[in-house]
């Protein structure tokens, strides 16, 4: 079983491969302890853009430190007639864990309109998060309008999230790091992470995966974009996978 897995897993990283070559990426990957730079690729480390549903880790943190989110099933929030419906998924009731597992969009403006927008402001500006503009709106601002931020800047967000050096409760860190869990590999690291998609000028498409690896007692945050017209949403987990297999935080590949 062992086998047929690795064999599908490496299918997917060449494909994965194929398709980057007709595209834009960036990627920067720290040791979480040392700040060593492990691997970093692409000129635009430091462009700050949306965060698109990467936000949704700040914005749990916030929901967790406020005491709106209670732990990964509670609140459980009814979708509603005229809320954002383009997955089937996001029409079903949602719970803290479904939304980060669905990236539900309805979830994400019901909590930041609960926690109001002299709350929100005053935790980006603890948080140092981006450019903390908030003036595209409310519901809207992290959605490829005026909140903005780097790879680079995401990469330290995380490393202060997981060393516990954010001014918030470490139970607002650990739901958060719960409902973000992806995957345990068979050497034992485990992955941590979250999507997006935006656009760009141009209407070109802007996706990102950002989080970490921890492995024993070290972990190494990543951020991850790639721009293309199209991008094939599919192709960014995997191609995150092989390049930490490249900087040996991940044995996956290599052992294979």
């Amino acid at each position: 079983m062992r086998l047929v897995l690795s064999k599908i897993f490496c299918y997917l990283v060449l494909c994965a491969s194929i398709n980057i070559l007709l595209a834009e990426e960036h990627f920067l990957l720290n040791c979480g302890r040392t700040d060593e730079i492990l691997l970093e690729l692409g000129p635009r480390l430091n462009e700050r853009i949306s965060p698109c549903s990467t936000f949704k880790i700040a914005l749990s943190i916030m929901g967790f430190d406020a005491g709106i989110l209670k732990d990964g099933a509670t609140p459980t929030w009814d979708f509603q007639e005229g809320y954002d419906d383009v997955l089937e998924a996001w029409k079903a009731p949602q719970t803290p864990t479904s939304w980060m597992k669905h990236s539900c969009v309805w979830y994400s403006k019901a909590l930041i309109t609960q926690l109001g927008l002299k709350r929100v402001k005053k935790y980006l500006e603890s948080l140092e998060y981006g450019n903390q503009d908030m003036s595209g709106g409310l519901t809207r601002a992290w959605l490829s309008s005026s909140l903005t931020i780097s790879p680079k800047e995401q990469v330290e967000f995380l490393k202060k999230m997981v060393r516990g050096g954010l001014p918030v409760s470490m139970n607002a860190i650990k739901m958060t790091k719960e409902i973000l869990f992806l995957e345990e590999f068979p050497e034992g690291e485990k992955l941590y992470g979250k999507t997006g998609l935006g656009r760009d000028i141009g209407d070109v498409e802007i996706a990102w995966f950002v989080g970490w690896v921890e492995k024993k007692d070290l972990f190494f945050p990543f951020a991850y974009t790639i721009r293309k017209e199209r991008v094939d949403l599919g192709q960014r987990i995997p191609r995150v996978k092989q390049l930490l297999a490249q900087a040996n935080v991940i044995k996956y590949l290599l052992t294979t």
